[in-house]
Formats: C-alpha cells, sequence, structure tokens
C-alpha cells in the first residue's frame, strides 16, 4: 500500500448558521457541549468554538433570515444580510404590485441597497459588492426565489379575453349584481406631499416619520355598482394606541395585522371565508336572489388558487392584463384616494380652525382611528355609476352609463383648492403633480425597505399596547412552546421524506419555519428568563448547600448516566 493510500483524508463538515443556532440554544438549555457533540456526530471542540463565536453567529442570523441561515456555514457581513433581507422585501413588493422584474433589475436594486446602508454607517466592514452573477444565483438559492421575469401584456389576450368572460357570464346566468372584483392597494395614510413643511420636517425631527406609515385595503364590489363588501384593512401593528378599548368588530374594515402590512395568502383565505361569502350571501337575500357568485381576481401570489366554496365562482384574470381589464383599476381605487385626501386636507382644516394649533400639530393628532373613519366615508362617496361604468373594459354590456363625468378630476381642483385654504408652506403653491404623486402607489424606497426588514425581524411595534389579545401570549409556557415545535418538527420531517417533489417540499419547509420563528422567539425568551438568577439563589440553607456539593461531586459520573434520565432531568428543570 502506497504512502499516499495510507493517508486519511478528512471531510471538512457543514454546519449551517440554522444548526449552530439550535446548537447554541441547547447549550443555552443547559445541554452540555458532549452530550450535543455526541448526538449531532461533532467534536466537543466543534461544539464549544461553536458557543465562542455565539455573539458573531446570532448578529450574522439576526442580520438576515431563516432561509439564508439554512444555505451558509460561516457568518457573512452584517451589511450583505441587511442588504438582502431587504432586497427580498422588495421583490415582494414588486409581486404585489405585478411590477415587471429581470436579473439586472434586482441587481441594480441590491447595489442601491447596499449603496444607501453603507451612507447609513451600517457596518464598520464594508466588504466589496458588485451584484455579480454569482451573487445572484445564490441570493435566488437563499431566499427560493425561482422565476422572477415577468412578461408584458398581451394585447391578443386582452382583446379576446372580455368574450371570454361574457360567455361565460351567460351560459351561467349570472346577473350584474352576483358578478364581482376584488383587488388590493396600498395607501400611505398619512402622506403629504414632499414640498410640504410636513415632509420636510420628518426628515430633521426624530419619531415624525408619518409618511412612512403604509397599510394595504381589499376592496371588492359587484358589476352593477349597487354593492361593496366592508373593506379588510391590513396595518402593521394588531393593537395601535389609537384603538385601545375600542373593539374591533364595530369598526367598519376587518382589521387584520402583520409586520409588513400585507395581504398574505392566508389573511386573504379568511377574508374570503369568513368576511366575503357572509356579505355577499347576506345581500343576495335582501335582493332575492339566488346565492350563486362569480368573484373576478388578477393573479398576485396573494390570491390562493385553490379557494373553494359551493356557491362561488373563482376566475383568475390572465396574467399582466390587470391595468387594462380589472375594474377596480378603472378608475374606482383611483377616485376612492382622492376622496381619502380630500377629507384629509378638510380635516386638518377643521382642526387647525376650531383648535387654534398648527398644521403639524394638527398632523401629529391624526391617528389610525381618524383613517379609518376617512376610509369608510370615502367609500360610501363613491357613486353606484362609477363603479358601474369600470367595468366597460371587461363586461361592456353590463354598463348602463358608459361616459360617466370624470368626478376625480373635479375632486384634484378641490383638493388644491383646501391645500390653499390650509395656507403654510407647501399647501398654497401645491399642484397637480402633488396631488398626482399621492394617488399613485409609487416603489418602495431604500429607506423604507431597511425600515419594513427590521419590523419584520422585531415583530413589536413601538405603538402596541397590551390588550386582552396580547395576554393570550402569556399562556405560552415553556411546555406548550416545546411541545408544539416539536409537532412541528415531526410534521415537516414527514412531508420531507414522504413528498416525491423536492421543490415543494423544500417550499413547504422554508414557509413552515418562517411561521414558526415569532413561537420560537418568545421560546428563546422565556428560556433566557428562566436561566437568569433572582437575588435570592445566592442565600442558600444548610439543606441546599448539602444539595450543592452532592449534585457537584456527582459531576464527574455525568457521562455515565444514560442520556433518558438526563433529558428528563433538564425537562424537569425548564417547567
Amino acid at each position: 500500500m502506497s504512502e499516499k493510500d495510507k493517508k486519511t483524508t478528512f471531510k471538512r463538515k457543514f454546519i449551517s448558521l440554522e444548526v449552530k443556532i439550535q446548537i447554541l440554544d441547547r447549550l443555552l438549555k443547559g445541554e452540555k457541549a458532549s452530550h450535543i457533540g455526541k448526538s449531532l456526530n461533532l467534536n466537543e471542540a466543534t461544539v464549544r468554538t461553536i458557543k465562542k463565536n455565539e455573539k458573531e453567529i446570532r448578529s450574522a442570523v439576526a442580520a438576515g433570515s431563516l432561509t439564508s441561515a439554512k444555505h451558509a456555514a460561516r457568518p457573512r457581513a452584517p451589511i450583505i444580510e441587511k442588504m438582502e433581507k431587504a432586497l427580498s422585501i422588495w421583490i415582494d413588493d414588486c409581486c404585489q404590485k405585478r411590477i415587471p422584474l429581470d436579473g439586472n433589475i434586482i441587481k441594480q436594486k441590491a447595489l442601491k441597497i447596499y449603496k444607501h446602508l453603507k451612507e447609513q454607517g451600517e457596518s464598520s466592514v464594508n466588504p466589496d459588492f458588485v451584484a455579480s452573477k454569482g451573487w445572484f444565483e445564490k441570493f435566488r438559492k437563499r431566499f427560493a426565489i425561482h422565476s422572477i421575469r415577468i412578461q408584458g401584456e398581451s394585447h391578443e389576450t386582452v382583446r379576446t379575453y372580455p368574450e371570454k368572460i361574457q360567455n361565460i357570464i351567460e351560459e351561467q346566468g349570472y346577473t350584474a349584481d352576483q358578478v364581482f372584483n376584488a383587488d388590493e392597494t396600498g395607501l400611505w395614510w398619512k402622506k403629504m406631499p414632499t414640498r410640504t413643511f410636513i415632509s420636510k420636517k420628518e426628515k430633521t425631527a426624530p419619531g415624525f416619520k408619518v409618511s412612512k406609515d403604509r397599510l394595504t385595503l381589499l376592496l371588492c364590489s359587484n358589476a352593477s355598482g349597487d354593492f361593496m363588501t366592508k373593506p379588510l384593512l391590513v396595518y402593521r401593528s394588531l393593537n395601535p394606541r389609537a384603538l385601545k378599548g375600542v373593539n374591533k368588530n364595530t369598526l367598519p374594515v376587518y382589521w387584520k395585522a402583520n409586520p409588513r402590512a400585507w395581504v398574505t395568502g392566508n389573511l386573504f383565505k379568511d377574508w374570503f371565508l369568513n368576511c366575503f361569502v357572509p356579505d355577499v350571501e347576506r345581500y343576495l337575500r335582501q335582493k332575492n336572489l339566488s346565492l350563486k357568485v362569480l368573484l373576478l381576481l388578477d393573479n398576485a401570489p396573494c390570491h390562493p388558487q385553490d379557494l373553494n366554496h359551493p356557491n362561488v365562482k373563482i376566475l383568475f384574470l390572465p396574467p399582466n392584463t390587470t391595468s387594462l381589464l380589472q375594474p377596480l383599476d378603472q378608475g374606482i381605487i383611483y377616485t376612492f384616494k382622492t376622496y381619502y385626501i380630500r377629507r384629509a386636507l378638510e380635516w386638518i382644516l377643521d382642526v387647525t380652525d376650531s383648535k387654534s394649533i398648527n398644521v403639524m400639530e394638527a398632523w401629529k393628532k391624526f391617528s389610525i382611528k381618524h383613517c379609518i373613519d376617512i376610509i369608510s366615508l370615502s367609500l360610501k362617496e363613491l357613486k353606484t355609476s362609477t363603479l358601474n361604468a369600470c367595468w366597460k373594459k371587461i363586461w361592456r354590456s353590463s354598463v348602463e352609463i358608459e361616459n360617466v363625468p370624470e368626478s376625480s378630476e373635479n375632486e384634484i381642483g378641490g383638493i388644491l383648492e383646501l391645500a390653499k385654504s390650509i395656507g403654510g408652506e407647501g399647501f398654497v403653491d401645491m399642484t397637480i403633480e402633488d396631488v398626482q404623486d399621492l394617488l399613485v402607489e409609487g416603489e418602495v424606497d431604500e429607506a423604507d425597505l431597511m425600515e419594513m426588514a427590521s419590523e419584520a425581524v422585531n415583530q413589536i411595534d413601538s405603538e402596541d399596547t397590551s390588550t386582552d389579545e396580547d395576554c393570550a401570549v402569556n399562556n405560552l409556557t415553556l411546555k406548550k412552546l416545546k411541545e408544539g415545535l416539536s409537532l412541528a418538527e415531526n410534521l415537516e420531517s414527514f412531508f420531507l421524506n414522504a413528498d416525491p417533489s423536492t421543490e415543494r417540499s423544500r417550499k413547504f419547509k422554508m414557509e413552515l419555519r418562517n411561521c414558526l420563528a415569532p413561537y420560537r422567539e418568545i421560546y428563546n425568551d422565556l428560556v433566557r428568563t428562566s436561566n437568569q438568577s433572582t437575588i435570592t439563589n445566592f442565600f442558600k440553607r444548610e439543606e441546599d448547600a448539602r444539595t450543592l456539593n452532592e449534585e457537584k461531586s456527582s459531576e464527574s459520573e455525568s457521562d455515565i448516566i444514560p442520556p433518558k434520565k438526563r433529558s428528563r432531568l433538564i425537562i424537569h428543570t425548564e417547567q
């Protein structure tokens, strides 16, 4: 045997950041390094090295995401992790708005976000970043981004699809009262034109970021214009101060929340089954119409393809035809926003006149509760003729009056007059372009992305107040959380082993772990709290001292204790 054959080759074992975090959590619970090493087939020295680098590992994962932690073994520069997290949020936002993307556009945005972070001094160590092809491919794998190129609208499809809809409606016997369209829109509910004193002040005044507060509305109306369902409102905070003590069931909106204030697939399903269906069935009974409904949706990622209800038929519009066919995008949402802006300015004018305060003070008092009230009033102001006329591109025969006067143009004139009445810097010389800037849901800039990424990590809003809903978290004990997380691990393992589709099972694993992240955080916080010593721990009775000495003397024998018994002791300590 040659000397080469005699040499033992060692292959470096890949340990992802995700596994390292699991090791650190087990150490935090009191498990010994030797036991962890044996269970994972690692050297004890490796486990201790991971413990030594705990700060760097946790900061890298905190700056990144659960998905990136699965594919990285070494902590990367926090500025790169933060950039990628913000970039993934931007991609999701573009998908929500059906904004076309390709690889070059994503690379350019990555460079812009990276430059913004460097200018903000996010990291003392700023590695060279050029958004190379290699980085982009790894980024796609880390965040499970598969198809990012969106083709333009097919004009042939736009031309033929209305005829298809017309045939389905005639065959199934739907009336204009029974055909609905639903769509989402973002609303920067405290945004002012960039030239106003308010907008300029927020750039310099700490804690005054009125224009950064965004919510999402899900609107739905029928073709006759006779009925709009109660809107779904998704905000970043479940319990803001302005709604303290308010029964949310009495609000004129269905109130939901998530850190990004977006409509997700789960929220849409909940709205469909628990809001849309009951509202529409109640409306049809009042009209003495049969309980059958046709719902038109675009193919946004938040609209699940598996929605089912015996009384509702769902049709999805062809890809990328939203701006050309969808009724809500043909003037309904735009007109609603003009009403909202006008009423918001009326509120400012009324408050400044009645309470003798300046515009800045008045706008600070404008809360999400006032916003909800104005949303409700603005939706009620939409005329039946406006709602009906916006169906002319997809179902022309349902429209009774095609040439409806453009009320939104008159509203813009009224908004400019109100701005002059308010006065002050930026309002007197407000232009049509300023109003258009408020009406169009533009792209999220780098500063907004970083704020959204930070909120997604913290999962806690500074405006939240403790309510009965929040108190339910206190009932999540260590025992319950550990049991639930264990069940989730078994579920994940089951599908990973049972599903022949690697891509589908990997996506399931990623989404499941993202959903469990808040519970893991609560669990780790409870573990840290339970391990903290109180002052009474330092005052030992004589019996306690004897017990402690006995435990120390038996430490040397810990390696011969059966693993099951040791684990039972650890669990008992946690409980």
